[in-house]
């Protein structure tokens, strides 16, 4: 996941004009037509596929002509797509989603539903706490984001600073972490999935044995004595259909909350889907994968004091990864 950066931030301004006028346009139709397209955009990976499950299995014609599914190649891309009106439901970060919230870009943060995903792979099969690491090397894609922050935070919860205690290599993408993991020239990893799966695989192919060490699921529940859980990532309805259409927000909601349990039933099927949709990951890597991802749906205002305190957990050090600040109860419909 990339970070917010200040860029991204001016290109939203730029382009909130265009939102507006979508926004005036959509109004004018509450209670009338449907919309021609609903588009679900979602993030090249796993999760997305209960995205795709949702498209697939179409709309009520009363709410739409037809549901598409897209995916985003880029974090910059799936922000430009929702400021432009260009995509009703997008799968993403809840950070990301805060931040686009925080920024002006008034986004509803529908539900969670992704709560662990992330962890530490190395060729040690166990590691009680990123605290073992002590004086090691640690590669960690996107300096700044949130694999970054929740080492750190986990780290300052052991007593330990990350740039003083560990040794962090930053890179710029996650594959790059598994491709020197897997050719042995990197022992320990911050990956999320499906990296983590796809770094697994091509050591094995290299006769290298490696392992989800820590998850960082677990870690955290350790060290804030709440659930084995994080909430890392939802989806965010676009604003002027959060105001304007709360009847495609029920449907969205109703089949996304099927889809979810469905994706990890039929992971053959839900792969062989994906396959088709989303050809960055091998169809065996996505498979695999699918076992190590905390899927959970819940809705975003039922589980709020969780959101809440993960994003001012994340907020105390670094304010910019959620937009400077929670964000009010607009976000939360």
């Amino acid at each position: 996941m990339a970070s917010f950066t200040r860029r991204a931030f001016l290109s939203l301004a730029l382009r909130a004009g265009a939102a507006a006028a979508l926004g005036a346009a959509l109004g004018c139709r509450r209670g009338m037509q449907p919309l021609p397209v609903v588009t679900i955009q979602g993030a090249p990976s796993p999760p997305s596929l209960a995205l795709l499950r949702v498209a697939q299995r179409g709309v009520p014609r009363e709410l739409a002509g037809d549901a598409r599914f897209q995916v985003w190649s880029t974090v910059d891309e799936m922000r430009a797509r929702i400021t432009s009106g260009q995509a009703h439901f997008s799968g993403l970060p809840v950070n990301v989603a805060a931040t686009l919230y925080n920024r002006g870009v008034e986004v509803q943060l529908l539900n969670v539903y992704i709560w662990g995903i992330l962890y530490l792979v190395s060729p040690e099969p166990s590691i009680n706490s990123l605290a073992d690491l002590r004086g090691e090397t640690v590669l960690i894609p996107f300096r700044g984001d949130l694999p970054d922050i929740l080492t750190q935070y986990l780290l300052q919860r052991a007593g330990l600073n990350l740039a003083e205690d560990l040794k962090p290599s930053y890179l710029s993408a996650a594959p790059e972490a598994a491709q020197l993991l897997a050719a042995g020239r990197a022992r320990y990893a911050v990956l999320s999935e499906p990296s983590a799966t796809l770094a697994i695989q091509k050591a094995q192919q290299n006769g290298i044995t490696l392992y989800r060490s820590l998850d960082y699921a677990q870690a955290w529940a350790a060290a804030t004595r709440r659930r084995a859980r994080i909430p890392m990532a939802g989806v965010a309805a676009h604003p002027d259909v959060a105001r304007t259409r709360p009847e495609l927000l029920d449907w969205f909601q109703s089949a996304h909350r099927d889809a979810v349990p469905w994706v990890a039933a039929h992971a053959d099927e839900a792969t062989q889907a994906g396959a088709e949709a989303i050809h960055a990951i091998p169809p065996a890597v996505m498979r695999d994968s699918l076992t190590h991802i905390q899927s959970t749906f819940e809705e975003a205002g039922t589980v709020r004091a969780e959101i809440e305190f993960f994003l001012s957990e994340m907020h105390a050090l670094s304010p910019e990864l959620i937009g400077g600040r929670l964000p009010p109860d607009g976000f939360y419909g």
